[in-house]
């Protein structure tokens, strides 16, 4: 029972240590540790969560007048909540987004896409795909109604991520996990998707009815990002799985701050 518990503790800290750029003891995980993707959803919690403090602290600095409660969500109280985001994942999903774009936009063959996607270099596809992607979220957020903006936030974070690990059941992992700076996290059993998805779906219960559009809408966003994949490369690559997570989050707002379903 102690060595079971500890070995889901690392885990855990091999969860964060990856998907995020906390600062956590390198003695507090073994990369031998295999399966802390299963934790995926829970980083974010995390990073949604300090994306909703850090807004709702700006909110009340930033609001028109003292004391006064502004209708909206203020524009630069959302655009640190983003900035704190990127900041807590060092970019880890954005830095996928983008050679994905590239890699999608500018290959004829699946292994010229491959190729593509792994040169560090941001070309012409990733640099408007991120661009585009980055201000469909800050006004997409600017919509919500700032009652329910703390919880969409960290849903947005949650399920988006719950979403694009999940895609290792359902499609082939097409780059040697040796060679991959992703391949450790590779390791994606059923329980694994169980426990995304506990702790990726329970920040929609706090969120009013119009949450079953947003579901409905990232549902379809996962299903044609797979297809689209499994088609243009095979299957997936860590790259992958930052744009799906990016566009499911994206798509997530702007349902959430649509009139759908309102």
């Amino acid at each position: 029972m102690v060595n079971n518990l500890s070995q889901e503790v690392k885990r855990i800290v091999g969860a964060f240590v990856f998907y995020s750029r906390i600062p956590l003891p390198s003695s507090w995980h073994s990369g031998k540790i295999s399966h802390s993707s299963r934790y995926f959803s829970l980083v974010g919690w995390l990073v949604g969560a300090a994306s909703a403090a850090v807004w709702m602290l700006a909110q009340m600095l930033f609001s028109v007048s003292p004391g006064a409660s502004p209708e909206g969500p203020v524009p630069i109280a959302v655009l640190l909540g983003i900035i704190v985001a990127v900041l807590l994942t060092g970019a880890l999903h954005e830095d996928g987004f983008v050679d994905t774009c590239d890699g999608l936009g500018g290959g004829w063959t699946a292994e010229e896409r491959l190729r593509i996607m792994k040169d560090s270099r941001i070309g012409t596809y990733g640099a408007l795909g991120i661009l585009f992607l980055v201000l469909f979220k800050f006004f997409a957020l600017l919509q919500i109604e700032t009652e329910i903006l703390p919880w969409v936030w960290i849903s947005g974070h949650t399920l988006s991520r719950f979403l694009s690990i999940s895609q290792l059941r359902f499609s082939d992992y097409v780059q040697d996990p040796a060679k991959s700076k992703s391949g450790s996290m590779t390791e994606f059993s059923g329980f694994d998707l169980i426990v995304n998805a506990a702790f990726g779906l329970l920040p929609l219960f706090f969120i009013g009815n119009q949450v079953l559009v947003g579901l409905s809408a990232v549902v379809f966003i996962w299903w044609v990002t797979l297809v689209h994949f499994k088609k243009r490369l095979g299957g997936v690559t860590g790259d992958c799985l930052g744009a799906t997570q990016q566009l499911s989050e994206v798509v997530f707002y702007l349902c959430l701050g649509s009139n759908i379903g309102v």
